[in-house]
């Protein structure tokens, strides 16, 4: 063959290939299935409407925040993906530090707010922008509590009453950011030892560990578990408007988590990364967050407007959020420190692991002979015996047990009891 013919079905080749060619756009994150179907559904249309053109749309979801996380600092500033698409503020500060995320300023920006129960909202310098903001709730299941005559528990403290054990589900902070998030809940309005103490307490009355925040949601709405912790605000509504009975309960101590988006360093379809962003935090963008069953983030929208123009998922916020705006919510949110949830990212996952969930079985096993050894004490104490060495000794133990000491709180629990036996 000459070399003018190789030339020649080189440049065929060429020009048919592009023929084919598409624009693409990636995202990676923790979204909920229903909402990337949304966004796509929606941002097609107007690329199409705007551009004349189609364009691909890829989601990675390797899991909840943490594993999102993960993937990003995996592919070291070389993604396969555009846009980080969902998540808190932790997230985003980490990916931030680490480079892995670049300022972008969307059209649409000014109307989010900066700041809201003195949480930070969007980045000031543009790094991460709320398109949808929700609170860290709670959720239950009222038919199965009717049926188990339980009351709803209204605190963090409420939930670590023996009533409920077996009754309460919820999963790992490296699963879900949420569930991070309610470990940060606790451990900075608690302080570190109480909150950790706190934390061992609530997993002996789990019923199992799920496998991530919708996971807890399903299990709850099909009346498999009564109560669900961990659970993104909005969770209840979707599962009300799938017919289940499921409420959601903001409890004493909780956050406002601004769900954001991100440019990603080194995106490879960086202008439709900034043509999706600018789409995002429109009018138009937000009504499909909203028909994804995700609160919007703008000051300006209505919701009744909305609901009156025949959009049904408005109508189930109305519901969800009794306002016409998220912002018009009134809830006293705790001072949370960012820098210090930020910081502290990979240690708390960590410690959950391997201090609650590797040692779940040993945990409750710990706590059923204390209390078992507890109620001999009563039963002596009723037979008039003195009970005050035995008493003393349990109440070291407990202190092992919040302290992660299982085996020695064991040993002091036995102790207890052979000082009953003696007596």
């Amino acid at each position: 063959m000459r070399k003018w013919q190789v030339v020649v079905g080189l440049v065929i080749v060429a020009v048919g290939l592009g023929a084919f060619a598409q624009q693409r756009l990636g995202w990676v994150g923790p979204i909920y299935t229903e909402l990337a179907e949304s966004l796509k559904e929606g941002f097609r249309a107007y690329y199409l409407r705007t551009f004349g053109e189609e364009i691909e749309i890829t989601f990675v979801k390797p899991g909840g925040w943490p594993v999102c996380v993960d993937k990003v600092r995996l592919w070291g500033g070389q993604p396969d993906a555009d846009v980080f698409l969902g998540a808190g503020a932790p997230a985003h500060e980490l990916l931030q530090d680490l480079g892995l995320i670049v300022p972008y300023q969307p059209q649409g920006w000014d109307a989010i707010p900066a700041e809201w129960g003195g949480m930070l909202v969007k980045d000031p310098e543009y790094y991460w922008t709320c398109f949808a903001p929700w609170l860290v709730t709670n959720i239950y299941n009222e038919k199965v509590m009717g049926k188990l005559r339980l009351p709803v528990p209204a605190t963090w403290e409420d939930l670590l009453d023996p009533v409920y054990r077996g009754n309460i589900v919820h999963t790992l902070p490296y699963a879900s950011g949420t569930m991070h998030e309610t470990v940060e809940i606790i451990l900075q309005t608690m302080g570190e030892e109480e909150g950790w103490a706190y934390l061992r307490y609530l997993a002996a009355n789990l019923a199992r560990f799920s496998t991530g925040s919708t996971d807890t949601l399903q299990i709850v709405a099909r009346g498999e578990v009564p109560i669900g912790i961990a659970q993104p605000q909005m969770n209840a509504m979707a599962a009300r408007k799938d017919g289940y009975p499921v409420a959601a309960l903001v409890p004493d101590k909780t956050i406002m988590v601004p769900e954001a988006a991100a440019l990603l360093a080194g995106a490879p379809n960086e202008e439709n990364a900034k043509i999706f962003l600018d789409w995002l935090y429109s009018p138009e963008g937000q009504m499909y967050v909203l028909m994804g069953a995700y609160f919007p983030a703008r000051t300006d929208i209505s919701l009744s407007a909305w609901a009156a123009e025949g959009v049904e998922m408005a109508e189930h916020a109305l519901g969800a959020l009794g306002v016409d705006n998220f912002w018009d919510l009134e809830v006293e949110l705790i001072e949370y420190d960012l820098d210090l949830a930020k910081e502290r990212w990979d240690e708390v996952n960590r410690t959950y692991e391997m201090e609650i969930y590797r040692k779940w079985g040993e945990l409750r096993n710990t706590l059923a002979l204390i209390e078992e050894v507890e109620g001999e004490v009563e039963a002596a104490r009723a037979l008039g015996k003195d009970v005050t060495a035995a008493e003393a000794k349990l109440a070291e133990a407990r202190t092992l047990f919040g302290q992660g000491e299982y085996a020695a709180a064991r040993l002091l629990a036995l102790e207890a009891r052979n000082l009953l036996v003696q007596g």
